[in-house]
């Protein structure tokens, strides 16, 4: 396994990171991704169809590049969070997140006694199948962990939050917080702009990374000013849809 986490590291030293939303269950686009320069692939699990299976084989296929692989898990699962970190995971997003004691469940799912609950099984992937016993002695400095803020008893709990101290993204979800806003998908609204401004500002004061997509009103270079250090400026899906959109415009 690659020893540190280069996106945490990043970070870490100021800078923004670029990522793609990685959809799709396949190491090839995992690995075209990675090729193409992203400093992270966000592996959706979420809302995506692949499994753990294909989560390791996504993760092998980035191996050796600059590209470090993070994965969303399912609201709430703590398992399969647990399951994901034994198979390597460099960084864990758990999504709707709406309480610190939620975020302390997530600090604690993700570590071992006595700091957490995490099972400590042998011969995981994390652990280089047993070649690196001393991988937990890391796990604190290496492991990035992120929640996702997207409705508004969120927002209005972001302090209680972010005071989780093992917490070091926080992502905000514009599509799901305009929904709890009973305005889904209304990008424009200016009311939303505001719930978002003001979950800005109360991140950056507690220190967190802040952490998003790349907004449909505004452009990379914007959020990077407003203190974002994780952007998602893609996805796999419209990548390729895009792409096949355009090889067909002649048709038109």
């Amino acid at each position: 396994m690659d020893r540190g986490n280069r996106l945490k590291m990043k970070v870490q030293a100021g800078q923004t990171a670029l990522g793609c939303i990685v959809a799709l269950p396949s190491a090839d686009i995992a690995e075209i991704m990675a090729r193409a320069g992203f400093d992270f692939l966000f592996i959706d699990h979420e809302h995506g169809a692949g499994s753990l299976g294909d989560a390791i084989a996504q993760m092998r296929a980035v191996m050796g590049s600059s590209t470090t692989p993070i994965v969303r898990i399912p609201a709430g699962d703590v398992g399969y969070l647990q399951r994901i970190l034994d198979a390597g995971a460099a960084g864990v997003v758990l999504p709707c997140i709406e309480s610190g004691d939620q975020a302390e469940a997530v600090v604690r799912a993700c570590h071992f006694p006595p700091r957490g609950i995490r099972g400590a099984g042998g011969g995981t992937r994390a652990s280089s199948y047993g070649f690196d016993p001393d991988f937990a002695v890391r796990l604190r400095e290496d492991l990035l962990i992120g929640v996702q803020i997207e409705t508004v008893r969120g927002v209005e709990r972001i302090e209680e939050i972010c005071h989780v101290k093992e917490i070091d993204a926080i992502v905000i979800g514009p599509r799901d917080l305009s929904a709890s806003m009973g305005k889904l998908n209304q990008f424009q609204d200016p009311e939303l702009h505001a719930l978002i401004e003001q979950a800005e500002a109360r991140i950056l004061s507690t220190g967190k990374y802040l952490c998003s997509v790349v907004y449909p009103w505004l452009t990379v270079e914007t959020m990077i000013k407003r203190g974002y250090r994780m952007l998602m400026s893609g996805m796999d899906v419209n990548f390729l849809a895009q792409g096949a959109k355009a090889a067909l415009l002649g048709r038109q």
